[in-house]
């Protein structure tokens, strides 16, 4: 269990495919909208369960870790096996490190003996054996991991006769279908759970790359990695996630869909990593505030923050302050949405992407380059978190000053300080005064020149005691004092 899932989150998965048990079914066969029946009439998904059953596997695996002594109870429940607990108490040269086991779950996709699991349950793991559903156990090789999706590839030595499953081309997955999630979690040979897809949408923790298909059907503690099927036996997510505040299953599962799963499987295949198309920039949502400072017609688009130096979109001529709607003539709403568009491109690929620039629209060619994902430098995702902070905290958006926003704001030259990008409504930052285009130049005498500093006075003024700091602001030509609440 990787540990930024361990407040309130434990791992499980889904993604989208087509069924192949020793023979391929026709992927382009009608949907089933209601569940299946038996001859006697009564609810069963027991021949579906049957067929797939064979190809989902337990993943077993072994790894160093730093963990403190625990007692039994809690080693169980977290899945993880320490050994010695007795002797390691009192060992005085113990430095804390401990062989652990945790279990996962995965399925075959080919005769060649690739396996589809998670990446959280094969990170760091120095040694990885799969169970077969007939209770046999295999050495397996890592393939290749991605965890940014958080999918992993594995193969084995494996006969003809294992049972596979294939990601289908395409599923039309609607909020409401019936699925049934399935593992193998400690070799149980297929645990299967049922519901209905209850959302799609929700977003992974890199808040880009995929949207989550959730499901309430129970994901069982080391289900991760297995599949989701829906009642033709299609895999239509690979079972990632569950939210669970109190430990247990509240009925919230997320799944990795099938379109995502599939072409980041065919890359951990074919070259044992993923390769995506990247630009080099940061960006913002088009708040209604934002749209009306712009004098855009909608909140339609993203709004380029900032383009790093030396970047594809430097080099293109992309620049701060464009709002960029289209991406090879596709139109794109929010930053999420341009995120995934420019990572489903190879890198060296060219894209036509159309901005608007002081109200009139412009097509800029780029050549993508690789997205690097041990760089720091950030990419095409929503940008400061220290923005989330004061959005939530007194409801306002700012942004460096640069040239573009400078000329789309009307901000004089001369003027320095931080402008406003958008204010929640009935807010602190609303009350103080605040406006989309307003410049925010001084807080307690203090010159502003950025979101951290003025997050860094608001805290210093809360741990002070304060209820409302002072700010010195200026509209176009005119400046003028306000204060800010800091009272909840």
């Amino acid at each position: 269990m990787k540990n930024s899932f361990r407040s309130g989150v434990l791992l499980a998965s889904a993604a989208a495919l087509s069924l192949s048990v020793g023979g391929a079914l026709n992927a382009q066969a009608p949907r089933l909208m209601a569940p299946p029946v038996a001859a006697d009439g009564t609810l069963s998904f027991a021949d579906l369960v049957e067929r797939v059953s064979p190809s989902v596997v337990s993943v077993l695996v072994e790894r160093e870790v730093q963990s403190p002594a625990l007692p039994s109870q809690f080693e169980d429940f977290f899945n993880f096996r320490f050994g010695q607990p007795d002797q390691r108490r009192s060992d005085p040269f113990d430095d804390g490190t401990r062989r652990a086991q945790a279990e996962g779950s995965g399925f075959f996709i080919d005769r060649s003996g690739h396996v589809v699991t998670n990446n959280h349950v094969i990170d760091d793991a120095e040694s990885i054996r799969v169970q077969l559903s007939n209770g046999d156990t295999v050495d397996a090789e890592l393939i290749g991991a991605d965890p940014l999706t958080d999918l992993a590839v594995l193969k084995v030595d494996i006969d003809d006769a294992q049972p596979f499953v294939e990601f289908a081309e395409d599923v039309n997955v609607r909020v409401g279908d019936w699925v049934l999630a399935v593992g193998n979690p400690y070799g149980l040979s297929g645990t299967v759970t049922s519901g209905i897809v209850s959302a799609i949408g929700g977003q992974n923790r890199e808040n880009q790359y995929l949207d989550f298909i959730q499901i309430d059907a129970p994901i069982n503690r080391g289900n991760s990695g297995g599949p989701t099927f829906d009642l033709k036996g299609r895999v239509v997510g690979v079972n990632t996630a569950i939210y669970s505040p109190n430990g247990g299953s509240v009925g919230i599962g997320f799944a990795i869909p099938a379109k995502v799963a599939r072409e980041t499987v065919r890359q951990l295949i074919a070259n044992g990593a993923v390769t995506r198309g990247w630009l080099g920039i940061q960006l913002d949502e088009i708040t209604t505030e934002l749209a009306a400072a712009l004098e855009l017609k909608s909140r339609d688009g993203v709004l380029v923050n900032d383009v790093i130096e030396g970047t594809p979109a430097a080099k293109a001529g992309l620049a701060a302050g464009d709002v960029i709607v289209e991406i090879d003539n596709d139109k794109v709403n929010n930053p999420n949405e341009l995120s995934r568009r420019v990572a489903s491109y190879a890198p060296g690929e060219k894209v036509k992407v159309k901005v608007l620039r002081d109200g009139k629209a412009k097509t800029v060619n780029v050549t993508l380059g690789a997205r690097d994902e041990d760089a720091n430098t950030v990419e095409e995702r929503p940008s400061a978190n220290d923005n989330d902070t004061l959005s939530s905290e007194v409801g306002v958006r700012v942004s460096e000053l640069n040239d573009s926003l400078r000329q789309q704001f009307r901000v004089p030259r001369g003027v320095d300080g931080v402008v406003v990008t958008g204010v929640r409504p009935n807010s602190p930052a609303e009350d103080a005064g605040l406006r989309p285009g307003a410049v925010i130049l001084e807080v307690e005498g203090e010159d502003i020149r950025n979101a951290d500093e003025l997050r860094d006075k608001i805290e210093n003024a809360k741990e002070d005691g304060k209820d409302a700091i002072l700010m010195r602001m200026q509209f176009g030509q005119n400046k003028q004092f306000g204060a800010l609440s800091l009272m909840d």
